[in-house]
């Protein structure tokens, strides 16, 4: 949010630079009746940067137009050694329009009086080369009157002054670019700023070949008023680590007597190019020095360790360690300071305060540290006369010198905390020469581990898995990073908290398979259940336990279906004695091609073709009615399987019969069940189990079962549904690099 105060600011002198310093009193002095004294006053430009071709007068010409005729003409109009130019005008009437440096262009024009007409003069045009071309065209003008024997004239300069500023350390500009340009220009002020038509535009290239400009400013460009903005502006430049980068931002309206500088900020991915506009009449004087645009005082300013402030006082450099600070900021009168932009952490306040015969601005700056990872950010104090940004001091808020990478955000108490289940590979930090980092995990449980690259100066964050472990019901696991110095000094501490979460699952071949099928919410753990709440004792089977079970365990066990897309289980239930799933919709996503992990809890997934197929011989199945069969899958692997069948009833009303089916591998065994699928608006098959798999847009596996009394068989196959029919999701573990005991 941007932060507005008023500040007084000294008094803002305008370069003379060929005037006389006595009063317009002592203009005249001696001279013939008639005799008009006038000064001719020339904008100046901030920060003293006026160099002597932007202020240097060859020869001032004036011309006096009376109802809309040129009448005469003042040749050579030289100032004098008090910087006074005088003339008699045959009649103290009319406007006198003076041209300086303009020669070439007047001579070209052919300006006769008694026939050029002010409209003709008005539309004088000239390219920016000519304009520049002996010294810097300016123009003025004066109203005469009978009773005037001197006046004061403002001169404007008839182009505008484009500059280049890179002072942050690192940063080389390779080229520039300013597109669509016209070439030409109005010699006179227009009423309204528009570009001279018949010229066409081009762009504007400033190409640095083998010497990159860096850490200064420069001008680059004398430019003629150009309407109809804005005008695109590209820079390439390359960063302290080799990288090229293109930056682009526009210049809007060109005004004439206007500098506009491009303002190249920050380093790396991070850099960036603004436009500062500044007028030329907020000039230095010639007695005064310098006038004051937003400058830092640093005697007056309090700074904490590691502050820093550049040499032209534009630019603090804050460390990313705690600080607080207090700067003087200076600026000239009748201006106001606008705070832009907002960085966590960062708390940027400013009061007017007066300091000897000058008014600053106390601004005080709070920042707590910077967490590993974080970027570079800007904080501008920006300085606005009306509402042209005359000047602008930029806060620097340097980032943690640890690198990190990965799934890690620490918050400013440094702590990072999941707010649920995650495991793998957290995330990377890469340590500054002279430091180290330590571990610490609070509790028994050994869930993270740290992989250290020493000689990279590199710490890998990995957090692991237990299997069926009976205290993962939603506890928060804990611990602690330190890194120090070698030596253990100057320690900071970084906390990492997760939920410890998990289901009860079986290992068939190397894949971690749940035994329970999903429940209500498929991102919720609290829906599932639990390992603390497994209701199949060790020693005994799911199989046995769901031939023998309470109808209301069966179902809690069978879970719900669901459509892909829509997070929330479809619950079983019935008008008389006709099923259906509650919520059930026409249209919905498709398991094949979402991501697998979408409609999983975090750390499992949907199951893809080659998970199911380890239980099948091919892609059509049957397994009849088997109390104990046996087959060779296609990998060539050996699997005991069983065959049951119950009926089920709920809320007293017969559901029907229900089909279970166990694989048994090396001794472990994998029970799959369900309760059918709906495929249209309360129409399900309920002995024909779909499975949500990943992978294929059309195929998903199923069992298409048939009771026993029917004869028809258990068919376990991977076969063609539609997306909207629903599925039972069966999860498996997402492989994890780290499991712990």
């Amino acid at each position: 949010m941007n932060k507005i105060k008023n500040i007084g600011w000294i008094c803002s002198l305008l370069v003379l630079f060929f005037c006389s310093c006595s009063s317009d009193d002592n203009i005249q002095g001696t001279l013939p009746a008639g005799t008009v004294g006038v000064r001719l006053m020339a904008v100046g430009m901030a920060e003293g940067e006026t160099s002597d071709a932007e202020s240097r007068v060859n020869e001032v010409q004036g011309f006096r137009f009376e109802e809309g005729i040129l009448e005469e003409i003042f040749d050579r109009l030289n100032p004098d050694a008090d910087g006074t130019c005088h003339l008699q005008p045959l009649q103290m009437r009319g406007t006198v329009y003076f041209l300086a440096n303009a020669a070439d262009i007047i001579r070209k024009a052919s300006l006769q009086a008694g026939k050029t007409t002010l409209e003709e003069f008005l539309n004088l045009q000239a390219t920016a080369k000519e304009l520049t071309a002996s010294g810097i065209v300016m123009t003025g003008q004066v109203e005469l009157n009978r009773e005037m024997t001197t006046a004061t004239v403002t001169m404007k300069r008839s182009v505008s002054r484009i500059d280049l500023d890179s002072s942050f350390e690192g940063v080389k500009v390779n080229s520039l670019k300013i597109k669509s340009i016209i070439p030409s220009g109005f010699v006179n002020e227009q009423v309204e700023v528009h570009s001279a038509a018949g010229a066409e535009a081009a762009d504007l290239v400033k190409d640095f070949g083998g010497t990159p400009f860096e850490n200064g400013k420069e001008t680059l460009f004398y430019v003629c008023e150009q309407g109809s903005g804005p005008y695109n502006v590209e820079l390439m430049i390359t960063t302290a680590d080799g990288a090229w980068h293109r930056l682009k931002t526009s210049l809007p309206v060109i005004k004439r007597n206007t500098i506009y500088t491009l303002k190249v900020y920050g380093n790396g991915a991070d850099a960036r190019v603004e436009v500062m506009t500044d007028d030329w009449e907020n000039g230095a004087s010639s007695e005064s020095g310098q006038v004051l645009k937003g400058l830092i005082d640093q005697a007056a300013s309090e700074l904490s360790e590691g502050v820093e402030i550049n040499e032209r006082g534009d630019s603090v450099f804050v460390p990313y360690l705690e600080s607080n600070l207090h700067l003087a900021l200076m600026a000239e009168e009748g201006t106001r300071l606008v705070i832009d932009g907002k960085v966590e952490g960062v708390n940027v306040t400013s009061q007017v305060m007066t300091r000897s015969l000058q008014q600053v601005a106390q601004v005080d700056v709070s920042s707590i540290r910077k967490m590993p990872g974080s970027v570079q950010e800007y904080i501008y104090l920006d300085v606005y006369k009306g509402d042209v940004c005359t000047g602008r001091v930029v806060l620097v808020f340097r980032p943690s010198p640890i690198k990190l990478t990965g799934k890690l955000r620490f918050s400013g108490d440094a702590v990072c905390d999941f707010n649920g289940y995650v495991d793998g590979e957290l995330g990377v930090l890469t340590l500054p020469e002279g430091k180290k980092l330590t571990a610490e995990i609070v509790g028994t449980a050994p869930w993270m581990k740290v992989e250290a690259d020493e000689a990279a100066g590199s710490y890998r964050i990995i957090a692991g898995w237990k299997p069926n472990d009976p205290e993962a019901d939603g506890r928060i696991q804990e611990a602690h990073l330190l890194v120090t110095d070698t030596g253990g000094g100057h320690p900071e501490t970084y906390t990492i908290k997760r939920q410890n979460w998990g289901l009860p699952v079986v290992n068939v071949n190397g894949t971690w398979w749940c035994k329970y099928n999903l429940r209500g919410n498929v991102k919720n753990f609290a829906d599932q259940i639990l390992v603390k709440d497994d209701p199949v004792a060790e020693g005994t089977t799911v199989f046995d336990y769901l031939k023998t079970c309470t109808d209301e365990e069966l179902l809690k066990a069978m879970g719900d279906q669901y459509q892909a897309g829509n997070l929330d289980g479809l619950k079983l239930t019935h008008e008389a004695d006709t099923f259906y799933y509650k919520g059930y919709q026409s249209t919905s996503g498709n398991f094949g091609t979402m991501d697998p992990t979408e409609m999983a809890p975090d750390g499992y997934q949907v199951p893809n073709y080659d998970n199911y197929r380890f239980f099948t011989w091919n892609n059509n199945s049957n397994l009849g009615y088997d109390t104990w069969g046996v087959f060779n899958n296609n990998l060539g692997q050996r699997l005991n399987f069983s065959v049951a069948e119950r009926i089920l009833t709920v809320d007293g009303v017969e559901y029907g019969t229900v089909g279970l089916y166990d694989f048994v591998y090396n001794g472990t065994h994998w029970t799959i069940f369900g309760l059918g699928h709906q495929w249209g608006d309360k129409s399900i098959s309920k002995m024909a189990v779909l499975y949500a798999t990943y992978g294929n847009a059309n195929n998903t596996w199923l069992i298409e079962g048939y009771p026993k009394s029917n004869g028809s068989g258990n068919w376990f196959k991977y076969a063609n549904h539609n997306a909207q029919k629903t599925r039972t999701i069966r999860c498996v573990k997402t492989p994890v690099e780290y499991i712990y005991e």
